[in-house]
């Protein structure tokens, strides 16, 4: 119980000197159009360590609509896994560095969360279904 209370007392201090120190820089710091703060690298460190593993289902979606399935498979699983890595690697770096103003709050990858390259942020596009893969009744 003691360990236990220790380490929750270590980790309060811990978050409370990150956001003093995130708050001091970001005193000085203008408000960017972005709103890249602290809290939004935060952020994208905390979701990209949870969800990094979409990585690899969003690479082999990408290769099975821009090169077809059987790059999906072989191709985009490679990728997906080298995106996952990446993305586990950009997300700690993220959340153990979130108080810093490095480079400006911005993201280390092109797409901030892992579920960027779905088609809802129109980087993907969906080929519209024919006539022959229509079910028939």
């Amino acid at each position: 119980m003691k360990k236990m209370s220790l380490t929750l007392k270590v980790l309060a201090l811990a978050g409370a000197i990150s956001f003093g120190a995130a708050s001091l820089f970001a005193a000085d710091a203008p408000p960017t159009v972005d709103n890249q703060t602290a809290g939004a690298k935060f952020t994208r460190g905390i979701v990209g360590l949870v969800f990094g593993w979409l990585e690899l289902p969003n690479q082999m979606y990408q290769s099975a609509v821009n090169d077809g399935p059987g790059m999906a498979v072989t191709v985009g699983f490679a990728k997906g896994l080298g995106m996952t890595c990446a993305r586990y690697l950009c997300s700690t770096y993220e959340f153990l560095t979130f108080p810093f103003p490095i480079n400006d709050f911005k993201p280390v990858m092109d797409q901030e969360y892992p579920w960027g390259y779905l088609a809802a942020e129109g980087n993907v596009t969906v080929p519209a279904a024919t006539s022959a893969s229509q079910p028939t009744r």
